[in-house]
């Protein structure tokens, strides 16, 4: 039997507005299939309509057209705004039904319940994809490392002799960089197989975020490429790895810069306070993934870059994911490609050890 379609708009295009859209991409309903026909927020900014606009769903400013669109099923109300919810109530066709802020925040709650299923699905499956390469990797770490250390080792003490033929160092030079490269390919599988051993300490996270933001532009402007963005100026100091987080910002960033190397662009960058959320948004004007889907790109050995193993992103997103956080890959012919980053606030040093336990 085919699922029956719901007609729904939202009015109000924030927080709310976002986790619902994500949780209906990620989880769709069993029963029935909600078709979204537009959001309305007269911020165009507004992180809710800003998704919704990625993911294809028209948007306005005005909530008016809304009330007499006689295809309309359903209309949410997340403004919490009880003037909005009455004109909605008093111009609306009788025929259109209204789920207020009122309902929304009790939707909310199982949308969090929902949230913290998927994300513990997702952690257990990455866990046993990560279970998987580590037998592979200490396989191949037994097997070849140390021949291939010996082989290196002996090549660029073969390249110090003085009594080389010629044109022999050069080929000896060629080995070398074979038996790095490997080395490199061999550490990086070992390395996002390796359980993580954060050590979370109380972070400025204004401080962080904007030092990052900035090193991203001053290296962007290198390459030809404009670096724009935005940060909320009241992120409160929360518990994380400094280290860890910094290099998953790091290899986002600079996936983007190598996507524009040639091409020249822009990359937007977005940190926004969402209630008990940091999230973070950036997004470049590159070609996207054109070979492999957004899902396939966080997957481990997953890449179009020659030479590469495709771990990075893999690896950035096992860091998130033990700051109980997630990030996604959204590609529009459009914009471009946004990565987006959600990362729980964390007040307490406890909070995290208590997480862990078993």
């Amino acid at each position: 039997m085919s699922k029956q379609v719901i007609n729904v708009a939202f009015v109000g295009g924030g927080k709310g507005c976002y986790d619902i859209l994500h949780l209906l991409k990620v989880y769709p309903p069993v029963h029935f299939k909600p078709k979204i026909i537009g959001v309305a927020d007269p911020n165009t900014d507004a992180i809710g309509r800003t998704h919704a606009h990625r993911l294809g769903i028209p948007t306005i400013s005005d909530y008016k057209p809304f009330l007499q669109n006689n295809k309309l099923d359903l209309i949410i109300e997340l403004t919490g705004d009880e003037s909005v919810l009455a004109d909605i109530h008093k111009n609306k066709l009788p025929r259109i039904k209204v789920l207020d802020h009122v309902g929304a925040l009790f939707l909310w709650e199982i949308i969090a319940i929902q949230e913290e299923k998927i994300r513990l699905e997702k952690k257990v499956s990455h866990l046993n994809t990560m279970a998987a390469i580590g037998e592979i990797s200490h396989r191949m770490t037994h097997e070849l490392r140390n021949p291939l250390m010996i082989i290196g080792g002996l090549t660029r003490r073969l390249m110090i002799r003085d009594d080389l033929p010629h044109g022999t160092r050069k080929k000896l030079k060629h080995i070398s960089q074979h038996v790095q490269h490997v080395e490199e390919l061999i550490s990086d599988i070992c390395d996002v197989s390796r359980p993580l051993k954060p050590e979370y300490n109380l972070t400025d996270m204004n401080k962080l975020l904007k030092n990052w933001c900035l090193s991203v532009r001053t290296e962007a402007q290198f390459m030809g490429v404009t670096v724009e963005f935005t940060l909320d100026e009241e992120l409160p100091d929360m518990y994380i790895d400094q280290s860890l987080i910094s290099q998953a910002l790091w290899h986002i960033a600079e996936n983007s810069l190598d996507a524009l190397a040639y091409s020249g662009g822009t990359i937007k960058i977005k940190v926004l306070l969402c209630w008990d959320n940091i999230h973070i948004e950036l997004i470049d004007t590159g070609e996207g993934f054109q070979d492999i889907s957004t899902t396939q790109a966080i997957q481990p050995f997953m890449t179009t870059k020659p030479g590469k193993m495709g771990l990075g992103l893999s690896l950035c997103r096992q860091v998130l994911l033990d700051h109980g956080g997630d990030m996604e890959i959204v590609n529009d012919k459009e914009i471009g490609v946004a990565v987006i980053i959600k990362l729980p606030i964390k007040l307490t040093q406890s909070s995290w050890f208590a997480a862990k336990e078993p």
